[in-house]
């Protein structure tokens, strides 16, 4: 693939996907790297572009990036985290304090991101395919799974994100 036609599919889909993108560095990173994370996957995506063959469709393909890629940087973080707290006695800092004066909407909708980010990496993932009305058969091709563990995993994420965000 020539330079300019890899331009040319990452600017679009960046800009069809970015959603993608976004929803994935809000289910992965707490609110204060989301945007780095965002960047990172968009990097991801152009390395990935040449990789493309057509097999599947390119909204399947930018998740698969974008899931594969979050998954590594969130790996990266929890070893960077282990190094700072044992080269450090103090432990982890203090938590950033909660902005006031949010919306209630914005507050529930940072509430389910919250939520999803307590989930194991592929049902955080499973999750916003879920919410983006991704098929089944789509969601097994991200995952590389099969459709009825895609079933199975999906009800069992409902049940849990029902029960967390009962008082919501």
């Amino acid at each position: 693939m020539k330079r300019s036609e890899q331009h040319q599919v990452f600017a679009d889909w960046a800009a069809r996907h970015n959603a993608i993108l976004w929803k994935v560095a809000r289910s992965f990173a707490p609110s204060g790297e989301q945007e780095d994370l965002h960047q990172d996957l968009l990097v991801a995506l152009w390395h990935a572009v040449p990789a493309y063959r057509s097999e599947a469709k390119p909204s399947t393909f930018v998740y698969r990036v974008a899931h594969n890629y979050a998954l590594t940087w969130l790996r990266k973080q929890k070893r960077y985290q282990k190094t700072f707290e044992q080269l450090s006695d103090a432990g982890p800092g203090p938590a950033a304090p909660a902005s006031g004066g949010e919306a209630e909407s914005q507050r529930r909708i940072d509430r389910l991101y919250e939520a999803i980010r307590g989930l194991p990496e592929v049902d955080r993932t499973l999750t916003l395919l879920y919410l983006d009305e991704v098929s089944y058969r789509e969601m097994a091709d991200v995952l590389g799974i099969s459709g009825s563990n895609v079933g199975v995993r999906l009800n069992r994420v409902k049940k849990r994100l029902a029960e967390e965000l009962k008082e919501d």
